[in-house]
Parts: C-alpha cells; sequence; structure tokens
C-alpha cells in the first residue's frame, strides 16, 4: 500500500474511532454516500480512494483532515467551530452526545473554523470575546477563544474561564468563590461563580489581524 492510502486509511480509522462513528454515520453526517467509505476501507490496498469532495466533506465534519506529510515534522491540527453566543446556549442545554452531534453539525453547516495546534475534545468550540474585562491580561475584545466544557475540562484557581451573558462574552480568571477580571476597565469587577454562566475553560487564543 502506497504512503497515500495508508495516510487516509489511518485517518479515517482514527476518526471513526475517537467518534465512534459508523461507516455509514459519518456519511450521513458528511452527506456522501456510505460505498465511499466501506469500499475503500474493505481494500484500502486497491479499493477506490474517496475523491477529494468526498475527502472535504469527511473532514469537515471530522474537524480533521489526513495529513500526508511526516508526521513527526508536523503537529496534528485540529478544527473547532466558533459559534454564537446564541448557539452557545443552546450548546450548553444539550448532553454529551447531542453536543457533540451539534458541534460537528456546525462545522459541517459552514461555521467558520478555528484551527488548534492541539489535541481538542468533540465537544470544543471557540467563542469571540466582547468585553475588556481580562485586557490586563493579554485577552482582548474580538479576540477568539477556543473552549472545553466544564465536564470535559475542570478550571482550576488561576484558569481563565469564559462567560455567557445577553449578548455579552467576558472573559476572567478562576479563583473561587469568584471569577476575576483582570481589566484596565474600573466598570469590570469580580463575579460570584453562582451568578455567572460559565461556557467552559478557555485553552486556546487567536487574534485575526484581518478580517
Amino acid at each position: 500500500m502506497d504512503d497515500t492510502r495508508r495516510a487516509i486509511l489511518r485517518w479515517m480509522t482514527g476518526v471513526m474511532e475517537a467518534q465512534g462513528w459508523s461507516a455509514g454515520a459519518w456519511a450521513r453526517l458528511a452527506e456522501v454516500t456510505p460505498t465511499n467509505i466501506t469500499r475503500f476501507l474493505r481494500d484500502p490496498a486497491r479499493g477506490s480512494v474517496p475523491s477529494a469532495e468526498t475527502l472535504g466533506r469527511l473532514a469537515r465534519v471530522a474537524g480533521s483532515e489526513p495529513r500526508f506529510l511526516d508526521e513527526t515534522a508536523y503537529t496534528p491540527v485540529a478544527r473547532v467551530p466558533l459559534l454564537s453566543v446564541e448557539q452557545v446556549r443552546a450548546f450548553l442545554e444539550l448532553g454529551r452526545r447531542a453536543g457533540e452531534s451539534f458541534i460537528a453539525a456546525a462545522l459541517s453547516g459552514g461555521a467558520r473554523g478555528i484551527a488548534v495546534d492541539r489535541p481538542a475534545s468533540r465537544r470544543a468550540f471557540a467563542l469571540t470575546i466582547a468585553s475588556s474585562s481580562l485586557n490586563a491580561a493579554g485577552v482582548l475584545p474580538d479576540d477568539c477563544v477556543v473552549l472545553e466544557p466544564l465536564d470535559v475540562l475542570a478550571p482550576q484557581a488561576g484558569d481563565v474561564v469564559v462567560t455567557v451573558g445577553d449578548g455579552t462574552v467576558c472573559g476572567y480568571r478562576f479563583f473561587p468563590p469568584h471569577l476575576l477580571p483582570v481589566s484596565t476597565d474600573p466598570g469590570c469587577r469580580p463575579t460570584p461563580i453562582e451568578r455567572a454562566n460559565v461556557a467552559g475553560v478557555a485553552v486556546h487564543i487567536t487574534r485575526f489581524l484581518r478580517a
């Protein structure tokens, strides 16, 4: 089997194992026919290789893509969707499996994606910061932060957590029993944790220099 087929096989079997997807379930999410996957998996050495369009659709749903280059030289990249406040509110109401499906659907539905060079859970997502509550700590308005939900990553003292309010997205340092701002804005004040709607723990930050 050549290196190209080996890379596709390694990626496809890895995604299916990590996500708990069958070939049919992945195909349905990606809106491709299952035979595009199964005929290759049955005989990866000689079977038909999925087309570039099919691989692209599968990758958008999976949040990753085949690694055709030397994996020891390039860090694997994960992709998470950039959600709106309304989408995050809906996501936080869902259970674990439903939340995973929600994130996968957001990726396949054309949501703007954020690439991260570290492992991410199937429920990780990104939000755009909309306040100056952490500007003195280097987290600025319009920065995009990648979050892991609290049931995936429990916050520790000093971690950055992000809250969602009525159209607002604020970052704080986690110091129980309060969430503390680190800000030049005197209007930013500590918030009791029990009164905050914490969306998740920040694990990555991206700053767009141009829209």
